[in-house]
């Protein structure tokens, strides 16, 4: 090792500056963590990737301090992006079309931000803008990782600025792997991934057109091409400029197969009519797997988002639930570096959000199969090719028409999820609503679920009294906070209703299914803790001790005789 290695310390080093990493540094850094994150490009990747940001991410955004007027600001707009359609080429009649989402002002009863869509990029470029001007992060771009030891005491890192050549190394307590699909830090510390590797693979197209003229009022977010011609999806993250071409192609073709030639040809043939503003961006190889880390930690190396679990690309769940990975590991860390919460709460990070990964991911597979039922009523093949005439013949054929409808209609659970974005819970609370449609969703104030958004009188939500730096409670009106414990060691808002909030609909309190005397204690993250349905000393002593073991703390020990 040479004397002249430089050494950096610091609390977390989260490798990967994508969007799970760069969000990481910021929920980590308001908290006072000390951040490095290192990210080995020296420049964003401009393809698009990702476009979908759900209720619960842009929940988890807004908590995080992050501008949200920004956010949708380069989001696509509404009218835009809210709709999905089944076609044979952009400019043919459209086969079908489904809604995308609940982007409407009626999913405001239960959250305060509605899914948007936006390109990776541009989101990432918002992240990036607050965590370079927030204290006690700091992105080093060209840093790229390629060893870590862990150690009593933390752990060691080795990298190598990919500029200079220098070799950094970087001694932290924690390390968090956001490093993608590919994890380069999952493989070291030799993790298997469990799933499908090989479902399917494609080419993504990255193309530059505006095609709103085209389009008409066909106007959506995807298009997915059946037919005897071309068979792909188009994502048009900016109608008037941004779309990709997701091409199938076989397990062993290479982006040199694709040149300009071969993508213009496939984008013309998507669209099918002349493009003369046409520009080829760049060209992609992308394998569809199904697949979950066996474990997300070894020691005190962490994996979060695409490191820990890939999936189809069908439902957008894939992005927003490495949101909901590094929300949940972000304020725990925190808690545990600030002393109020024992090492022990780590441990909960994997069986929290590796049971919400298997859920996702195995929603996402159901929707690719699901897609298996338009092509079956459009008359493909087991090896899914259609022939022209089968194909003319099934859109003409009134009783294959109503076939093909039903199986457009079918597609709701692929396009409408709500229930898996905003009504999942740590624990088995809501298990009874596993049997319910993926899009029926109704909030419930009960252990690990996220705290139901209510509007206030105030304009603000209930999800808006949630402390970021510490446990909330929030109280009925007839609730005696005075009984509550004053020297866990434990930060925490208490918020009682008529005197610190106020709904404008019967009362907060009867929203919940909770008497006058009820509490609910609430997790930095916004989920539910513990319930007090009626108060009084000895649920609130409950209460404390639900606190104490969930945060592992020793104050449970010292409250003999409860259970």
């Amino acid at each position: 090792m040479s004397d002249a290695m430089k050494e950096i310390e610091t609390t977390v080093l989260i490798v990967g500056g994508g969007p799970v990493g760069l969000l990481g540094g910021q929920l980590l850094a308001r908290r006072g963590v000390k951040v490095l994150i290192a990210e080995k490009y020296l420049q964003r990747l401009d393809s698009p990737k990702a476009h979908a940001l759900n209720p619960r991410s842009l929940e988890i955004c807004a908590a995080a301090g992050l501008p949200m007027d920004e956010i949708h600001g380069v989001a696509t707009r509404k009218a835009d992006g809210a709709r999905v359609w089944m076609m044979e080429t952009l400019s043919g009649p459209p086969i079908g079309s489904i809604a995308y989402e609940r982007q409407d002002d009626a999913v405001r009863s239960v959250t305060p931000w509605p899914l948007i869509n936006i390109a990776q990029p541009q989101f990432e470029a918002v992240l990036e803008r607050a965590v370079l001007a927030r204290p006690g992060v700091t992105l080093r771009r060209g840093l790229e990782w390629q060893t870590s030891l862990q150690l009593a005491d933390g752990v060691t890192s080795t990298l190598q600025d990919r500029v200079t050549g220098e070799i950094v190394k970087v001694r932290s307590r924690y390390v968090i792997a956001c490093d993608g699909a590919g994890s380069a830090v999952r493989d070291s510390l030799g993790i298997a991934m469990d799933g499908p590797e090989g479902i399917a693979n494609f080419m993504t197209i990255h193309f530059e057109a505006n095609l709103r003229a085209t389009l008409g009022d066909r106007l959506g977010i995807l298009y997915f091409l059946f037919g005897p011609g071309l068979n792909g999806t188009l994502i048009a993250y900016d109608v008037e400029k941004t779309w990709v071409l997701m091409h199938p192609c076989g397990p062993d073709s290479t982006p040199d197969e694709f040149d300009e030639a071969t993508c213009r040809a496939a984008v013309l043939a998507a669209v099918g009519t002349p493009v003369p503003d046409l520009q080829i961006r760049g060209v992609k190889g992308w394998k569809m797997s199904a697949q979950i880390a066996r474990t997300y930690r070894d020691g005190n190396v962490f994996l979060a988002g695409d490191a820990g679990h890939r999936f189809p690309p069908t439902g957008g769940l894939g992005l927003n639930t490495g949101i909901g990975d590094i929300d949940n590991l972000a304020w725990k860390i925190a808690a545990v570096e600030a002393g109020w919460a024992g090492p022990d709460l780590l441990e909960t990070y994997e069986p929290e959000r590796r049971i919400i990964a298997q859920t996702n991911m195995g929603q996402s597979l159901a929707n690719t199969f699901r897609l298996g039922t338009l092509f079956e009523a459009l008359g493909y093949g087991p090896d899914r090719t259609v022939d022209e005439a089968t194909y003319r013949a099934r859109l003409a054929d009134p009783e294959s028409r109503t076939r093909i409808d039903d199986a457009v209609t079918f597609q709701k659970d692929h396009f409408d999820s709500l229930r898996l974005q905003l009504g999942f819970a740590y624990g088995d609370t809501l298990k009874e609503d596993d049997i319910l449609p993926i899009s029926q969703f109704t909030p419930k104030c009960v252990v690990g679920a996220r705290l139901p958004h209510v509007e206030l009188t105030d304009c603000r939500s209930t999800l808006d009294l949630v402390d970021p730096d510490g446990l909330t409670l929030l109280a009925g009106v007839a609730a005696d906070l005075s009984s509550m414990p004053d020297r866990l060691g434990v930060p925490l808002a208490q918020w009682l209703e008529g005197r610190d909030f106020a709904v404008g609909v019967d009362t907060w309190s009867v929203r919940m299914g909770l008497e006058p005397q009820g509490a609910v204690l609430v997790r930095p993250d916004g989920h539910i803790l513990a319930v007090t349905s009626s108060g009084g000393p000895d649920e609130v002593q409950r209460l404390t001790v639900a606190l104490s073991t969930y945060l592992a703390t020793p104050v449970a020990a010292v409250l003999t005789g409860v259970t």
